[in-house]
């Protein structure tokens, strides 16, 4: 399994109103990726969970993918 991004990202924090940088974490089934292919710490990847969740309730991004 290879990392989507190698070493340190470059996000400091993840907002859910910022959804062109939540859809690189997203896989084409509209799931959120793991942490062993962000590459993520525990703490940057809950908050980019709930990012995620939260886009989807405000519509920013679907919840499964089309297909």
């Amino acid at each position: 399994m290879a990392k989507i991004f190698k070493g340190k990202t470059d996000v400091a924090f993840f907002d859910y109103k910022d959804f062109k940088t939540l859809q690189r974490y997203v896989n084409q089934y509209g799931q959120i990726e793991s942490r062993k292919k962000t590459g993520l710490t525990e703490s940057k990847q809950r908050q980019l969970a709930r990012a995620i969740k939260r886009a989807r309730h405000i519509a920013l991004l679907p919840f499964v993918a089309n297909g």
